[in-house]
């Protein structure tokens, strides 16, 4: 009996003190902004508007959050210390708008991602412009996915759908910037 007790003794004293290291791990680590490299796309001149949005394409970028987080927190913490990822918030821009090719030709936009440590794909955020003439646009999304599962890998892929509103005459650059927050 008491071979069997001092394993299984030992085994909750390891249990405790890993239970204990994450507990002040996230009593000191009280979270950090992260500012991911935006996204530029080329939306093509839409010439009719259809009932159905439509693809912009895919794009893929390269990502180390263990030292953005490092870097956001003076190399104390890494992607370990984290365990929540959320959207915090959106901002979208065409640098060559006009009166007639901004963001309020769109009805709505969509985006969603998959990565290298999560193919599946989830929706990163969806957003409802208003009809008047803006070129930027910054909204936090009511509700967010996890998108830890997604983060942890180094490969990012996001695709890009919108419908129209009117039509736009000319190709316009779109640039997709986000804010997470790391908890």
């Amino acid at each position: 009996m008491k071979k069997l007790f001092i394993p299984f003794t030992a085994l909750l004293l390891v249990f405790s003190g890993v239970s204990s290291c994450k507990k002040i791990v996230s009593t000191i680590f009280k979270g950090t902004d992260v500012t991911i490299p935006p996204v530029n796309v080329t939306v093509p001149a839409i010439l009719a508007v259809t009932a159905n949005e439509q693809s912009f394409g895919s794009y893929t970028q390269q990502i180390n959050l263990d030292s953005t987080v490092r870097a956001n927190t003076a190399g104390v913490f890494g992607i370990n210390a984290v365990s929540t990822i959320k959207i915090k918030q959106v901002t979208i821009s065409i640098s060559n708008a006009d009166a007639l090719n901004n963001l309020s030709n769109f009805e709505n936009a969509r985006v969603t991602l998959n990565s290298n440590s999560n193919p599946a794909t989830a929706d990163l955020f969806t957003v409802t412009f208003p009809d008047q003439n803006t070129a930027t646009y910054t909204f936090t999304p009511s509700t967010s996915t996890e998108l830890l599962p997604y983060l942890k890998g180094n490969s990012i892929t996001y695709t890009v759908y919108g419908k129209n509103r009117r039509i736009t005459s000319k190709p316009l650059q779109m640039q997709v910037s986000v804010i997470l927050r790391a908890n």
